[in-house]
C-alpha cells in the first residue's frame, strides 16, 4: 500500500496556462500552506492522499462525534470534534461554512519540527483544481481555474466506452482504456503494465460465457493537475451470480487525445458474495 501512498503524494503536474499560485513552505521534507481562517493565519500540511481537518489544538471548540476519517490506506472511525469553520481562505480561494473534524495531529508537528494546525487534503484541493509543482527550487500549490466539470464529462463519457468494450469482451477497445505503464490493484492480484493487465482481465473475465458484465459508478472527481483522480463503486456479475462487489480509486489522465487509466485500485472488495470467483 506504500506505493498507493507514494503515487497519490507525489504528484508530476502539467503547467497550467490560467491559474493561481500559492507558495508552499516544509516541515521536514513535507509540504506546508499559510491558510486563513476567519482572519487568523495557520499552518496546514498539504496531503493529497488524506482528506482535510484540523488539529484539536489548534480548533479546541466543536461537537464530540465518531467520524470516518480517510487516508491512503482507507478509511477508519475515529473520535473527533466536529468544528465549523466561517471562513477559510487559501491564497484567493474561500471556503464558507465548513465543517471539519479536528483530532489531534501533534504526532506531525513533532516529527518535522513545526507547529501544523490542519490537514489540508483532497477534498479541499479537489474544490480548488489544484496541484502540487514540487519540480523548481520553491515548491508551489497551483490553483486550476479551468472548467473541471466539461473535463469530468469527457472523461466519464470516454470511461463508458470502455465499461461497453469490456462487456462485449472487446479486448482491442478495452487496452486502449490503459495507459502503457499502468498499474493495477485487484482482488485477483497487483498488475503492472497494459500487458499483464490485459493478461489478467482475458483470463478471469473475458473468456467466460455468458459474459462478464460490469458497472463502475463513480463516486467523486477530484482534478491533479492535469488528472483526474475517480472514486467509484465496482459491480461485475456473470450471468445471474456476482463476481465482485468493490470500491475503489483511479487515476486518469488524458493523453493522445484520449482518457486513459494510470492507476486503479479496488483491492478489497467489499460484502464479497459467496458465488466470487476464486
Amino acid at each position: 500500500m506504500f506505493r498507493t501512498a507514494l503515487l497519490l503524494f507525489v504528484l508530476v503536474t502539467a503547467s497550467l496556462v490560467h491559474g493561481q499560485e500559492i507558495p508552499l513552505e516544509t516541515c521536514g521534507r513535507l509540504p506546508v500552506v499559510q491558510v486563513s481562517v476567519s482572519g487568523m493565519k495557520f499552518l496546514f500540511l498539504v496531503d493529497t492522499g488524506a482528506t482535510s481537518m484540523l488539529n484539536l489544538n489548534s480548533f479546541a471548540h466543536g461537537d464530540a462525534r465518531r467520524i470516518s476519517i480517510t487516508s491512503w490506506n482507507g478509511t477508519v472511525d475515529a473520535k473527533a470534534q466536529e468544528v465549523t469553520v466561517g471562513d477559510l481562505a487559501i491564497g484567493k480561494q474561500h471556503f464558507r461554512d465548513l465543517r471539519l473534524p479536528a483530532i489531534d495531529l501533534s504526532a506531525i508537528g513533532r516529527a518535522c519540527g513545526r507547529s501544523i494546525d490542519g490537514i489540508l487534503g483532497i477534498d479541499l484541493l479537489g474544490k480548488l483544481g489544484a496541484s502540487l509543482d514540487l519540480k523548481g527550487p520553491t515548491p508551489r500549490l497551483l490553483v486550476n481555474t479551468e472548467n473541471f466539470e466539461a473535463r469530468v464529462a469527457e472523461m466519464e463519457q470516454q470511461m463508458s466506452l470502455c465499461g461497453a468494450a469490456f462487456n462485449r469482451a472487446d479486448e482491442a477497445a478495452f487496452a486502449e482504456c490503459f495507459d502503457p505503464q499502468v498499474v493495477v490493484f485487484a482482488a485477483g492480484g497487483d498488475f503492472y503494465g497494459r500487458d499483464a493487465v490485459m493478461a489478467y482481465y482475458r483470463e478471469r473475465y473475458f473468456r467466460r460465457n455468458p459474459p462478464a458484465h460490469i458497472v463502475l459508478t463513480p463516486r467523486a472527481h477530484h482534478p491533479i493537475g492535469d488528472a483526474i483522480w475517480m472514486e467509484y463503486d465496482l459491480r461485475v456479475t456473470l450471468g445471474d451470480h456476482v463476481l465482485v462487489v468493490a470500491r475503489g480509486t483511479a487515476l486518469c489522465q488524458k493523453t493522445g487525445g484520449q482518457w486513459r487509466v494510470v492507476h486503479m485500485n479496488h483491492s478489497n472488495p467489499v460484502d464479497a458474495p459467496a458465488q466470487a470467483l476464486k
